[in-house]
């Protein structure tokens, strides 16, 4: 009975169980949810309106409308990565009931930003590698780098430091990893909904997108 009681001590909890935890910490820290948020819904809306645009009656283009969006895209994108930083540090600190200062997270994006670029960068290039290969292995690339994000600033990690460990703490708990995956998948089901459908799954997942660095901090220690 005592070695049974061990063992289970030293199973992840269900991903499930980690929405009400997730939701919680989420709420805690509403506001800086809310100002990091913003650039994604604003995607997420334009999305929604480019969808119902008819180009096939786009007038024509001058050649400064077209630098200027261009440009708008540009700057669009750069602060995009600087908010998916600050979002995952956000995500981080707060899975370790820390309230942080929006300049905390500048700081952490400001000193982590190249390293995540390259990081993603080289996480894409194994899942696209393993997928054109064979499906398989493109798969087992998803559950092995999901939480490397969350190490690398957590950790202070190298990009190859990072994937190994990544690689290394991921797999005795591949199940766990993939049912944190499985609950997003879940969350996103209502996005097929016609017009409220996005914002529902987008609100869904934004409660539960603590989860992911609940399950780093949580292997963490079982490792």
């Amino acid at each position: 009975m005592k070695k049974n009681t061990s063992t289970t001590a030293q199973m992840p909890v269900s991903s499930f169980s980690l929405f009400s935890k997730s939701y919680d910490l989420v709420v805690r820290n509403w506001q800086m949810f809310a100002i990091l948020s913003i650039i994604p819904f604003l995607s997420l809306l334009g999305n929604s309106k480019a969808s119902k645009y008819d180009f096939n009656n786009v007038p024509s283009i001058t050649v400064t409308t077209i630098l200027f969006i261009a440009a708008a895209g540009i700057v669009f994108g750069i602060a995009s990565i600087i908010i998916q930083v600050m979002t995952t540090a956000l995500e981080l600190e707060a899975g370790q009931d820390k309230t942080p200062s929006f300049k905390h997270l500048w700081e952490v994006a400001k000193k982590f930003l190249f390293r995540q670029i390259g990081l993603y960068i080289m996480m894409g290039l194994m899942i696209l590698g393993g997928l054109i290969l064979l499906i398989v292995p493109g798969i087992i690339m998803i559950r092995r780098y999901f939480l490397a994000p969350y190490i690398m600033i957590n950790e202070d990690l190298s990009i190859t430091e990072t994937m190994r460990r990544s690689a290394a703490l991921s797999k005795p708990y591949a199940a766990s990893i993939w049912g944190v995956i499985g609950v997003f998948i879940l969350l996103s089901l209502p996005g097929g909904i016609p017009r409220v459908g996005p914002y529902i799954a987008f609100i869904l997942a934004l409660f539960y997108s603590i989860a992911p660095a609940l399950r780093y901090l949580e292997l963490k220690k079982l490792a």
